[in-house]
């Protein structure tokens, strides 16, 4: 937690909070990972209004190939325990669609134990949790991305290794609407969107009031 002040408008308090999120990709498919700070500003604790002043900045993204799920792990446990999140509040979110059960399992034997969450993407409508796992509605995911992204209230660094990617799979990443009306979102044939969706996630967790994370996984 930081605390700044202006003359004219008080003392303010800003909270940091990083998500960690990975898109777990299956046999030669792309795992993409990314971090993003979420930073609340706001007069006293959340500000008047109990939620404050929201920003979301993407620090961190990157996309592996042909990487065993424990190598996978070991990266995010790398970037979990960086010095530039050292001593701060984190959470952690993995794609719990398919195989990533197993790997949940794992990353929660390996020391994840306060901060993970999983996030099994769903073609329904509601949000549910059970058992330290949302289901989450695509259309939700991707919603929710392209109201930060409108509102400009996510930024993405221009010299992140990885940021001409993610703008490209962005820019081929599309909604169809099925004759029965059923939407499906996805990138265009050909292209991916692993980077979308890891944002996607890390972007709905960070903007949820309740999470799970910690500042401290004490076996990490």
């Amino acid at each position: 937690m930081y605390v700044t002040s202006n003359e004219n408008e008080g003392i303010h308090i800003q909270k940091h909070l990083y998500v960690l999120s990975a898109d777990l990709g299956q046999a030669f498919d792309y795992t993409a990972i990314s971090v993003i700070e979420r930073v609340i500003t706001g007069p006293g604790v959340l500000g008047p209004d109990r939620r404050g002043e929201r920003m979301y900045y993407l620090r961190h993204i990157e996309r592996v190939r042909g990487v065993e799920y424990p190598a996978i792990v070991e990266r995010i446990r790398t970037l979990y325990r960086s010095p530039q999140l050292s001593g701060t509040e984190r959470a952690v979110c993995i794609d719990f669609t398919g195989l990533g059960r197993p790997v949940f399992d794992l990353m929660r034997r390996m020391g994840f134990e306060f901060s993970l969450t999983g996030i099994n993407i769903t073609g329904g409508v509601d949000v549910t949790y059970e058992n330290g796992h949302y289901n989450v509605p695509k259309r939700e995911l991707v919603s929710n991305l392209q109201i930060q992204l409108q509102n400009d209230r996510l930024k993405i660094a221009r010299n992140l290794r990885d940021a001409n990617l993610l703008i490209d799979e962005l820019a081929s990443f599309q909604t169809h609407i099925s004759e029965a009306g059923r939407d499906t979102y996805g990138g265009r044939t050909g292209t991916h969107d692993d980077l979308v969706m890891s944002v996607a996630m890390g972007a709905w967790l960070a903007s949820r009031d309740r999470l799970r994370h910690t500042g401290d996984d004490r076996y990490m």
